[in-house]
């Protein structure tokens, strides 16, 4: 496909999209994507907002997808971006490239529906559910199943309380099969299973991108993804946090609970013993089940003089494993049932059981015993409706696990973003991922930011080493630069103690000036938010961590971003402090390597929030004195947009 064709001046998508402008670096991308994928080599490609990243990068795998009848996974980090491509792009792409090609959207297996779950718990196990709300959303579902066409939970409004989607979602290991199980002919699972093995591009997101890995890694004989050697991953800047999480181990309180429940429910109305009517077993699980709350009422006792929620445990065996004996008698008791299963559905669910109980052993020993080498271990408690306690574990640097799972087995994987780039250089990224041969092309915005975008740094702010000095000038400039903008603002924080104290104190003001404030956390779900902050266009929205990224405000409503404080990670959180060690002690520099970069990708993507289309204007202030008053101020200003800056 000549490419000139397409993206060029009266080309292709001009022709066919009136908003289309061309644009030199959309171009010179998908070139570059293009010659990757024949060469089959890696490419990191960093497209400042407003290129038009996903034409640069769907049109050339499409092409190559069609024309070497190969498969392409593409994967975004956030949900918008996902039904960009799925909704928006991709069918523009179908109605104007001249040949037929299918893409497809991967959920995970939870995201539908099993009718054979359904059934079983409409007919054995309605007692689970006690409150008035479980029992609608079971009906609800029920009725819903009769009309759906493709059983996944995106189709489903509004989405059912997930203590009853996860009693009905098909699960892997419970999973009949299409020929044993009495509802396989109609599985939306597999329907959607059949489909993305017809498809030339898979569209999917990072968490199961690396699902798939991780499955894969284990040599589990599973996998979420069929066969593919083509990737590109959007959004890449996530990649590491997202992998973290994935390759890691975690088990918690209510994970435990539940799968006692799932055994023998509290209430004796329900749960695997019940239906294969040994209620005698069942105070062998209320024993149990006393043994986990004992275990991990301990832990969140160990923990609880971390103000944070989170301590990080050095120390192997800090506590016995004292659910080894009992959740092994549960093992041999099921395993003591699977004679007399009366069916294998019966005998897979058992079988699931002992799996369960026996993996659930196997994790708390791995992180009790520490006996992940290169692994960091840490504890976790959650205030939050549900009381929680987890048990984490999770490889320091992902770098190790990537590099020989993705990297060297792809042919291609191309890495794009418009925040990968710290200082005009790539080697934070490459470093963290474990990227070692591929081509780079860095590649600025269409955007004249110098016109469009005014940068205010004010003088004489306290260090934010005095906290409450900070605070204290922080309100009063948040003041004078809403007022500047006669709100039509966001105010990004890095914690969430910070936001809310500077919030309270602003309430009043905002009152008196009729500006409405939205504050994250309150209860308003992000999108909600987001949609009640665009209509009322003079309104300022406070917000931590999510609000820095994959947010996107066009017009006028956004035309102030106030950034707080420079947003560098929390040091004392364990995976940051246990990465920071690790720089340490292979003779490296945490901050210039580490902390820095990752603040600096961090900054970028807030100061993106206010420039989304060519006739966009506005202000960014950062009130971080840091910034001008620090040797490395200069290292987050070089990386940022060129434009007017305005010292007050």
């Amino acid at each position: 496909m000549e490419l000139e064709k397409v993206f060029g001046r009266n080309g292709l998508i001009e022709k066919n999209l009136k908003s289309y402008e061309f644009r030199e670096q959309q171009l010179e991308m998908a070139k570059a994507v293009s010659q990757a994928f024949e060469d089959s080599v890696h490419l990191i490609v960093e497209a400042g907002t407003g290129v038009g990243k996903s034409f640069a990068y769907l049109i050339p795998a499409i092409d190559f997808a069609i024309s070497e009848s190969e498969r392409v996974v593409v994967s975004t980090n956030t949900i918008s971006l996902q039904e960009q491509l799925i909704h928006k792009d991709i069918p523009f792409l179908s109605e104007i490239l001249p040949y037929d090609f299918k893409a497809v959207l991967v959920k995970g297996r939870s995201n539908y529906l099993c009718l054979r779950r359904l059934h079983n718990l409409l007919s054995y196990e309605r007692g689970l559910f006690d409150s008035k709300d479980e029992v609608e959303d079971l009906e609800r579902i029920r009725q819903w199943s009769e009309k759906t066409k493709d059983g996944s939970l995106a189709d489903l409004e509004p989405q059912p309380m997930q203590t009853v989607w996860s009693r009905v979602c098909a699960e892997r290991d419970m999973c009949l099969g299409m020929n044993l199980c009495p509802y396989g002919k109609s599985c939306f699972y597999q329907r959607a299973r059949n489909n993305i093995y017809n498809a030339n591009i898979l569209v999917v997101n990072h968490h199961l991108l690396f699902s798939d890995l991780s499955l894969k890694d284990n040599g589990t004989g599973y996998s979420v993804l069929p066969k593919y050697k083509y990737l590109v991953i959007d959004e890449a800047h996530n990649i590491e946090n997202t992998a973290t999480e994935h390759i890691g181990i975690s088990i918690s309180k209510y994970s435990m609970l539940y799968l006692m429940d799932s055994i023998c429910n509290r209430d004796r109305k329900g749960g695997l013993f019940i239906r294969l009517g040994v209620p005698s077993l069942v105070g062998e699980v209320d024993s149990v089940r006393k043994e986990i709350t004992t275990f991990f009422d301990k832990i969140e006792g160990w923990s609880s003089d971390e103000p944070s929620g989170v301590k990080r445990i050095h120390e192997k065996n800090f506590q016995e494993n004292t659910l080894s004996v009992p959740l092994k008698k549960i093992e041999s008791i099921l395993t003591g049932l699977l004679p007399s299963a009366k069916n294998e559905e019966e005998e897979k669910e058992i079988n699931a059981f002992i799996e369960r109980c026996r993996k659930a052993n196997e994790d708390i020993d791995c992180i009790l015993s520490q006996l992940l080498d290169d692994h960091v271990y840490w504890v976790e408690l959650s205030r939050d409706r549900i009381a929680n306690v987890t048990l984490n574990a999770a490889p320091i640097n992902v770098s190790v696990e990537l590099s020989p799972n993705l990297f060297d087995k792809m042919n291609s994987v191309i890495l794009t973003g418009a925040t990968l780039s710290t200082n005009l250089s790539f080697d934070y990224l490459k470093n963290r991922i474990g990227i070692k041969d591929s081509r780079e092309l860095l590649l600025g915005s269409p955007f004249d930011y110098a016109k469009q975008v005014k940068l205010y740094i004010p003088k004489k702010m306290p260090d934010p080493s005095d906290n409450e000095a900070f605070v204290s000038s922080a309100i009063e400039k948040i003041k004078y630069y809403i007022s500047l903008t006669q709100g039509k603002a966001f105010v990004l924080f890095t914690s969430y103690k910070m936001m809310n104290d500077v919030y309270k104190s602003l309430i009043s003001w905002f009152n008196e000036q009729g500006i409405k404030a939205f504050v994250q956390g309150e209860g308003m779900s992000r999108h909600t938010m987001l949609e009640e902050f665009k209509k009322d266009i003079n309104s300022v929205l406070f917000g931590t961590s999510s609000f820095w990224e994959g947010v996107d405000v066009q017009g006028e409503a956004l035309s102030n971003v106030i950034v707080v404080r420079l947003p560098f990670s929390v040091p004392t959180h364990p995976v940051i402090e246990a990465r920071i060690e690790d720089i340490e002690n292979k003779g490296g520099n945490p901050f210039m390597e580490y902390n820095l970069p990752e603040a600096i990708i961090r900054l970028k993507q807030g100061f993106g929030r206010l420039i989304r289309t060519k006739n966009d204007t506005g202000i960014v202030v950062i009130l971080d004195p840091r910034i001008k008053t620090k040797y490395y101020g200069k290292y987050f200003l070089n990386s940022l947009p060129k434009c007017e800056v305005i010292f007050q």
